[in-house]
């Protein structure tokens, strides 16, 4: 929308991480690093720990961007809690395989086959596991049990393991001993500094075709990092909103009272979204599935309510589609962000709905009243 006004070939803070426009902070070219050292190395575990947004995912697809596809076959798997059998099957699936049989054995065994196919070639298997801080400690030990398998002497899968900050407290465990002996470095991401933040804006904007003096001004950067804490996605979804005010407001530059605008907007929004939620919670309306925190107290959800809570089979379901869609972690929240902004529109919808119903509650007890009044 506002690209043309900018004089902008695309969007410089969009949410799904691309490739092409990859900023490497201090920390993201340290991680960046150790995972291409890790390649070197053909063997062993990379892990690479951060908090919501810090961009793991975006390393990772920056990494399999450059890779050699001669010579490695990466494949990316976004894991939710997979049992160590579950886990297994997620690989074998995930690398296009089809063993005979449906057992553990059958599935390890056609991945060992697979290895050997790939060594005749001079080929090897990359697996990066983003979301790893989801996996139960038996399912490292699976990963750790696989990295085993070797072909002529030598091992033909690596991993990659991407995980929030939990992950550090799972790894550190004494059982997983034996895990921390294979892995050969490991990184922490931290969100960015003022001054990384200033650098990370202009180099986005200049990738998005931006030409001339940078847009924002120091002050407004200050005032961004503040507002955002220097985490990425964070940034990213508060910067795309602050072109879209500016291009409305036809302004040219962006400063400090730009940027107060913004926050000043999406403060209220988000304001609005928690009134909403506790004015249908504390209204006389029934609890629906659309609507299942009303009816003044808050909906017990373990009875199961087949309307509002999805079953195991479903969530099931849904996690196969998602995975098989080809989406990574980033694309999923996207979508997640999209619906959280359609249920917002629905909540103001309810609320102004109640608004109107209590006007007229209030004018009905009125007119009782007045009548009541009359007859005495």
């Amino acid at each position: 929308m506002y690209e043309e006004f900018f004089g902008l070939t695309r969007k410089p803070f969009q949410l799904t991480p691309d490739p092409e426009i990859f900023f490497a902070s201090t920390g993201h070219q340290k991680a960046l690093s150790y995972l291409q050292y890790g390649l070197t190395q053909s063997e062993g575990f990379i892990v690479i720990t951060g908090n919501v947004g810090t961009g793991k995912t975006t390393i990772a697809n920056h990494l399999i961007s450059q890779l050699e596809e001669e010579n490695i076959v990466a494949r990316q798997l976004v894991t939710p809690n997979l049992s160590p059998d579950d886990l297994i099957i997620s690989i074998t699936k995930l690398f296009r395989l089809h063993p005979e049989g449906d057992t553990k054995a059958a599935h390890i065994a056609e991945l060992t086959d697979y290895m050997r196919r790939l060594s005749a070639m001079g080929r090897r298997m990359l697996l990066i596991i983003d979301e790893a801080q989801n996996l139960p400690v038996e399912s490292i030990e699976e990963l750790r049990m696989l990295s085993n398998i070797q072909v002529d002497g030598k091992s033909i899968i690596q991993s990659f393991l991407l995980g929030q900050t939990e992950l550090e407290g799972v790894l550190s465990a004494p059982i997983m001993e034996q895990f921390r002996q294979r892995v050969i470095a490991s990184a922490s991401l931290n969100p960015l500094g003022e001054l990384e933040l200033y650098n990370y804006i202009n180099f986005r904007m200049n990738k998005a075709g931006w030409q001339g003096e940078p847009l924002f001004s120091q002050e407004a950067v200050s005032l961004v990092h503040k507002f955002t804490d220097g985490i990425p996605r964070k940034i990213n979804t508060f910067l795309d909103r602050v072109l879209l005010f500016t291009f409305m407001e036809e302004k040219h530059t962006i400063d400090v009272d730009v940027i107060n605008d913004v926050i000043k907007e999406v403060s209220s929004e988000l304001n609005h979204q928690v009134d909403d939620v506790q004015t249908i919670r504390h209204s006389g309306i029934p609890a629906t599935a659309s609507n299942p925190n009303a009816g003044g107290n808050k909906t017990d959800l373990s009875g199961r309510d087949k309307d509002f809570m999805p079953s195991e089979s479903e969530l099931a379901d849904l996690n196969s589609a998602l995975m098989g869609s080809g989406l990574n972690t980033e694309k999923i929240e996207t979508l997640l962000e999209s619906i959280l902004m359609m249920s917002r529109r629905s909540l103001l919808v309810q609320s102004q709905i109640l608004k109107e119903l209590k006007i007229q509650n209030e004018s009905s007890a009125n007119s009782a009243d007045t009548s009541t009044d009359n007859k005495t």
